[in-house]
């Protein structure tokens, strides 16, 4: 379920490790590094991290000031152009709080208040809708859809969106609930462009961009040279750029205008912290109405939506102001750890490698607790491949396969103990891994039919609508077909655990040439919170200086460590050595 930006089940699991944690003790003090040593360690686990095919960028602010930007990988590898501290990254829903800065601006100058209503606006706006308050549309309570065009880039005026928006029946009636809506910020950036008779990316740039002196950031306007935007990636295969996609009359169209798709480099976001620390955009009152949480992030949630922002507590019971944005190939993440005087911004452009899978270890090196390096890539010699090689059986039957080829070992796992094995390192599973993986299972042979049925029910009644789902997934399954061929079969390879109690299915889909992956993250009620798709590829595991054979998941950075000796094996785990038995 990818779309141009990032909407509520894709902010739900890059924002769990905080949110899990938020009412636990704070955490016992830890040294912070100096800056020197948070230079070396954070370029030692980036230079890892880039080895596995990372490309990205990060910025590292303390008190105010740059201490850590650096980019890394390759930009474009068709072309050998190595990302560097000028490259351009995409912000996705990070946009957001510029369009509700802007508002703010507008305010100060008198031009509008957050607790005007649509009507103001829009006075022929349909009866359900006139009394929508501004307010409202920048803490995504006022009901609409997330989205009311097919895709980010269908052509589209403003009077044709917003005519889709008013037409349509709301979610849920005005400050009732809050529901994450693309769409509301699409709505505020109509009004900026209304109130001051200007496109949305002019108006941003008088009222934001340059009083932050943020002159690189934009859609188009900045036009950078090609070689300087990054491209992304997504299974090997070279996406693009969204600034080419909109780089048409009339674009960014509404789908994404507001709420997603705008650009920026490490040196304008280093600005944009000094801009959020005084009063160059925003007064003091405006910067402190910006970035408080004003409602709950749905039923019992931990976290509270401001205006383009979520704020929560972390573990060490500080206050975290933060949000990310992504098509699920571009990732962007910012998180600004106001009490600690910390900021991090993180964008990556590689589907399987991204910003929200290396911030938490960023935030671990930032305030010096203990983290995890990805392990040192070697080759394996010929004798430790032979050794290791062949299928291992588990306790409950399940099965580890290893193969080695060319001086690498890759495992695949089927069945939960050798799943969780693989994912985590233990083979201890939830109690629930039992019923998720047969509910996965039933969820991917019933759309393996066309039927969404079973989805729809476990994303809940808080998801994206039934069209929206059903089209998402008629187009994945078809892209399926037309690379793969005919669907054989569906295996349902394991759950493993995660953070603040959710779990990750995954499910392969068999197809005549090749195989995917579908995976389901749950949460502690049952519900789906995200989705994942994936061409289906064995891990690989590395051959450590001691010996070891060791696994690494870039979304829980952790793994499996296995060890061959005399012709047996055995997994090395947090409780001890498990024997796997070889068949």
């Amino acid at each position: 379920m990818q779309r141009g930006r990032t909407c509520a089940i894709w902010q739900a699991i890059a924002l769990a490790a905080v949110v899990a944690t938020a009412d636990a003790q704070p955490a016992a003090p830890r040294t912070p590094p100096t800056n020197a040593q948070l230079v070396a360690r954070t370029d030692e686990y980036l230079q890892r991290l880039a080895s596995r095919g990372f490309t990205g960028g990060v910025l590292i602010v303390r008190n105010g000031r740059p201490v850590f930007a650096k980019s890394y990988g390759l930009a474009d590898r068709t072309r050998g152009i190595a990302a560097d501290t000028n490259t351009v990254w995409n912000l996705g829903s990070i946009t957001k709080q510029f369009t509700a800065a802007a508002i703010l601006r507008l305010e100060e100058l008198g031009r509008l208040r957050t607790t005007d209503s649509l009507a103001r606006f829009f006075p022929d706006a349909p009866a359900d809708k006139r009394h929508i308050t501004l307010h409202q549309l920048l803490t995504h309570t006022a009901g609409f859809r997330s989205d009311y065009s097919p895709t980010d880039y269908e052509p589209t005026t403003r009077a044709e969106y917003v005519a889709r928006m008013f037409s349509a029946p709301l979610r849920t009636p005005p400050g009732a609930a809050h529901e994450y809506a693309n769409s509301g910020y699409s709505l505020l950036a109509a009004i900026i462009e209304m109130v001051t008779g200007r496109e949305y990316e002019a108006a941003l740039r008088t009222l934001v961009l340059e009083p932050a002196g943020m002159r690189a950031t934009g859609y188009t306007a900045p036009q950078w040279p090609a070689a300087q935007i990054a491209h992304g990636y997504q299974d090997g295969r070279d996406w693009g750029t969204i600034v080419e996609r909109i780089g048409v009359p009339g674009a960014p169209f509404w789908a994404l205008r507001g709420n997603g798709g705008l650009h920026t480099t490490l040196g304008d976001m280093a600005r944009w912290d000094v801009a959020l620390r005084d009063r160059r955009v925003l007064t003091d009152s405006s910067r402190t109405k910006f970035m408080t949480g004003h409602v709950d992030e749905g039923p019992g949630a931990r976290s509270q939506y401001a205006y383009g922002w979520a704020v929560m507590r972390t573990p060490r019971g500080s206050r975290l102001v933060t949000h990310n944005g992504g098509n699920g190939v571009y990732v962007a993440e910012l998180l600004r750890f106001v009490d600690e005087g910390v900021t991090i911004f993180a964008a990556s452009t590689v589907a399987e490698l991204t910003a929200s899978m290396a911030v938490r270890t960023l935030e671990h090196i930032a305030f010096g607790e203990p983290y995890e390096l990805p392990p040192t890539r070697r080759v394996a010699s010929a004798e430790a491949l032979a050794a290791a090689a062949g299928t291992y059986v588990l306790a409950d039957g399940s099965r580890l396969s290893l193969q080695g080829n060319e001086g690498v070992l890759h495992a695949d796992a089927i069945g939960q103990q050798a799943w969780q094995l693989l994912a985590t390192g233990d083979t201890a599973s939830l109690p629930r891994a039992a019923s998720l993986n047969a509910r996965a299972g039933q969820i991917v042979e019933a759309l393996g039919r066309g039927d969404i049925g079973p989805l729809r029910v476990a994303l809940g009644p808080d998801g994206p609508d039934s069209s929206e789902v059903a089209t998402q997934e008629r187009q994945l399954m078809e892209g399926r077909r037309q690379r793969f061929g005919d669907l054989r079969s569906v295996e349902v390879l394991g759950t493993s655990t995660g953070p603040g109690g959710l779990a990750r299915t995954t499910v392969r889909l068999n197809f005549t040439r090749g195989a995917a992956t579908n995976l389901y993250t749950w949460a502690p009620d049952g519900s789906i919170v995200d989705i994942g798709a994936r061409p289906f590829a064995p891990a690989e595991l590395a051959w450590t200086t001691d010996g070891e054979f060791r696994s690494w998941d870039p979304r829980t950075n952790s793994g499996v460590r296995l060890v061959f000796t005399g012709g047996m094996a055995e997994a090395i785990t947090a409780r001890g050595r498990v024997l796997l038995s070889r068949r």
